[in-house]
């Protein structure tokens, strides 16, 4: 990423305005699709939507150089697959207490959404862009799928679900490369076009290793550690698979402080991709999770051989598969299938099996009640802040309906009724502030040290013999 850091990045942050004040990035991700469909709920109406979206097309509009404006939006959700062969794993190491709670909570989401298509969300975009791009006299187009393919020894981009407009019906076309300036990829980062990663035609954003970077909710604390940017993190530890031992748990849990009838801390998936199973813990549900974890910790030789070992999916895992999640795994590096030669076979490929079993234990930072403009009454929530080209694209809060009675309620839930608004003008400006040092700080240390995938590899696992590191000292 060494001559890509020129190029701007789009980033979704989750924060938190603390009761005591201070201001905590408690998710951040990338992609395009965080945060845009929101803007004309949280600013009330699509005409100021579209005022925020001004500056970011403008800047779009400029990379492209008159070229056009390519939105690929990967409509693929499924999650990951968890075949038999991952739990026989999960039950050989039973003892360093591998965490799953996310899995059936992510397998029923699964099978809900199995024939539910997302292309109102490429609609709901359209609705803000399109006006927009005409008024600005841009070429902006939509696509689902985008592959390299050579017609008579010429490269040709082939675009599946191709829409010039996006409640146009898509069909399929075929492009020179050169028509595109750039190119906005939304979506899981293993979805990417691979003959998109080392091409010379046009820019990429976001560079695909920004976003595999951010999917792994290890690696941002890892990359800012040591950095002032860091203090903007909340604290935390990894749990799950012997990270920590059942006395480092309780350690960690009894510095933990909140208010009467709120948690204390936050069980989160290690991928983003798992993180419908998010928990809020109490002192009692801590103290279980702190039980159930083991005495010593991982040995560093098998942490190194669980980051990514082989798991097989049968015959009959792999016909229960979708489309693309057959595809995803056809193309994992070192995937393979097994013939039996009696009709039977069996696929193997590595495994993300480690952060599929470790969870990231945070504090429980109490937001501070935010006064609704809708309704002139308190509420609790969090902060959405969508950054592009390291300015404030939207500052939204997102609220519970319900107004703050002093006790907790879960906004992550999909039964609990919430709304946005968009922060004040004084707010975005403190928020700028803020962020905006953290975004440079961030951007610098990937200059330096993220170039390619095998750095982002690199960077898990120093951060992951780091998590062994005080076994070893003290055997």
């Amino acid at each position: 990423m060494a001559n890509e850091t020129l190029i701007p990045c789009y980033y979704a942050l989750d924060c938190i305005q603390a009761a005591d004040g201070r201001l905590v990035v408690i998710d951040m991700h990338g992609g395009v699709g965080g945060g845009l469909t929101m803007m004309a709920a949280g600013y009330g109406g699509q005409s100021a939507a579209r005022a925020r979206l001004e500056p970011y097309l403008r800047r779009l509009g400029e990379l492209a150089g008159g070229r056009l404006v390519l939105f690929v939006q990967d409509l693929f959700t499924a999650g990951q697959a968890f075949p038999d062969d991952f739990f026989n794993l999960v039950q050989k190491y039973i003892g360093y207490c591998p965490v799953t709670d996310w899995v059936p909570d992510l397998q029923a989401s699964r099978r809900q959404n199995r024939d539910t298509s997302l292309a109102p969300e490429v609609e709901q975009m359209g609705v803000l862009l399109d006006p927009l791009a005409n008024r600005l006299r841009l070429k902006i187009a939509y696509c689902a799928g985008a592959r390299l393919e050579e017609q008579r020894g010429k490269a040709k981009i082939l675009l599946s679900g191709y829409r010039e407009r996006a409640r146009h019906r898509p069909t399929t076309v075929i492009t020179p490369p050169e028509e595109i300036g750039v190119v906005v990829f939304s979506g899981p980062s293993e979805r990417f076009p691979d003959d998109f990663r080392k091409q010379p035609w046009f820019t990429i954003i976001n560079p695909p290793v920004v976003d595999q970077l951010l999917e792994n909710r290890w690696l941002l604390g890892a990359l800012l550690e040591g950095t002032p940017a860091a203090r903007l993190l909340p604290r935390s530890i990894p749990v799950g698979m012997g990270l920590r031992t059942s006395h480092e748990v309780t350690e960690f849990a009894a510095s933990l402080q909140a208010p009467g009838g709120f948690p204390l801390a936050v069980l989160k998936p290690s991928h983003l991709n798992l993180s419908l199973g998010v928990r809020f813990l109490d002192r009692v549900a801590l103290r279980a999770l702190a039980v159930r974890q083991p005495d010593t910790r991982l040995p560093g030789s098998v942490a190194l051989e669980l980051v990514n070992p082989r798991i097989a999916h049968s015959y009959e895992e792999i016909m229960g598969y979708r489309g693309k999640q057959l595809d995803n795994l056809l193309r994992t590096p070192g995937a393979e299938v097994h013939d039996h030669g009696d009709g039977a076979f069996h696929y193997t490929a590595p495994y993300p099996f480690l952060e599929n079993t470790v969870a990231l234990l945070q504090e429980f930072v109490e937001p501070q009640p935010i006064r609704a403009r809708r309704t002139g009454k308190l509420h609790r929530g969090y902060l959405r802040v969508v950054i592009f080209d390291r300015r404030i694209m939207a500052a939204l809060h997102r609220l519970d309906q319900e107004p703050d009675d002093g006790t907790f309620r879960d906004i992550t839930r999909p039964d609990v009724p919430t709304f946005f608004e968009g922060v004040s003008p004084e707010m975005e400006a403190q928020l700028q502030a803020q962020l905006g040092p953290f975004i440079e700080e961030m951007e610098r240390q990937l200059q330096g040290r993220i170039h390619t995938s095998d750095d982002v590899a690199r960077l898990r696992e120093r951060w992951l013999m780091e998590q062994i590191l005080p076994s070893h000292e003290s055997a």
